[in-house]
């Protein structure tokens, strides 16, 4: 081999180097989620759950954290996206949820509830179980057809289990089939229509393929008194900002604030709709509203100061 093909050779593997660490620095940002982590049924705060945050657009790289001994958890430095996060400790299911982080906004602490492990009663939950294990470690190398293919024996062989089609709903959203996963979730809502998440994760998924239409008319069938995080109607409200429906994005900034009054968050997208939509005086009242009750740490407080500067 001579001296240039040497040269050509080291110079493409620098050059896949280079691509491989940025690729694993796309997941890094500003946002950041926490919260509180709780044994359902006691509600005891518990110590030492591992909670991994995956990026699908990143290959599902992401930070790892464990909750303190009083349950508190936190994922930090994440870049804005759809994120998957999982949280799982010894004796307990693992809890699987699905949150949009933008950076540019502050999400509240969410508590998750997480359950114990139920003793085996018979040789078939065994089996089942041996299966999700085997499936989950195929998910964690994007084998995603071949996990895909076990849960969907699983749904043939335990139609009645309502846990199967929401994991086969995932496999999809990772390969970025985002209709097939909206499809297998409608047909777990069919099956389980008083699952507020599983309504609340097809709306969401909707709203990423542009179906906003179809995604606001589901979320309105959601009882709201089953929502307990104010960041579902703000992210809905952000969306139509974004669309530039301004009087769509008051209506669901209304429920935010009506349901959430202490929340900062509502007054200040629905100040920013307000002022898209010319109403100075509604604008100026939710901004300096957000001001009064926004902590000091939060990344829109002087954009609210500076606009409210600017009303006359």
């Amino acid at each position: 081999m001579t001296k240039k093909q040497c040269a050509a050779i080291a110079f493409v593997l620098v050059a896949l180097l280079i691509a491989v660490a940025a690729s694993a620095q796309e997941w890094r940002g500003m946002g950041r989620v926490g919260g509180k982590v709780v044994d359902e049924e006691t509600g005891r705060p518990l110590d030492g759950v591992s909670v991994k945050a995956m990026l699908p657009t990143s290959g599902n790289r992401g930070p790892e954290s464990r909750s303190n001994n009083k349950g508190e958890w936190a994922i930090g430095g994440v870049a804005t996206g759809n994120w998957a996060i999982d949280f799982s400790k010894d004796g307990y299911e693992t809890r699987s949820i699905t949150i949009q982080i933008v950076e540019s906004g502050r999400i509240p602490p969410m508590e998750i509830r997480m359950k114990k492990k139920a003793a085996p009663v018979a040789d078939a939950n065994a089996v089942v179980n041996a299966e999700l294990v085997k499936a989950a470690s195929l998910m964690n190398e994007k084998k995603y057809a071949e996990a895909r293919a076990i849960y969907n024996e699983l749904v043939t062989k335990y139609p009645e289990v309502k846990q199967f089609r929401p994991l086969i709903a995932r496999t999809y959203y990772e390969e970025g089939n985002k209709a097939a996963a909206a499809d297998q979730l409608k047909k777990a809502i069919d099956q389980d229509p008083a699952n507020v998440e599983l309504k609340l994760l097809l709306g969401t998924t909707l709203m990423e393929m542009g179906k906003a239409e179809e995604s606001r008319a589901l979320l309105a069938t959601v009882d709201e008194a089953k929502i307990t995080d104010p960041a579902v109607f703000i992210n809905i409200g952000i969306g139509l900002i974004n669309d530039k429906k301004h009087v769509e994005a008051v209506t669901w900034l209304d429920k935010a604030i009506a349901r959430f009054p202490q929340h900062p968050d509502g007054y200040y997208y629905r100040g920013i709709s307000q002022l898209s939509l010319g109403k100075t005086a509604e604008a100026k009242a939710d901004l300096t509203k957000y001001v009064s009750i926004a902590p000091a740490d939060a990344p829109e407080l002087a954009t609210a100061r500076q606009i409210l500067a600017t009303i006359k």
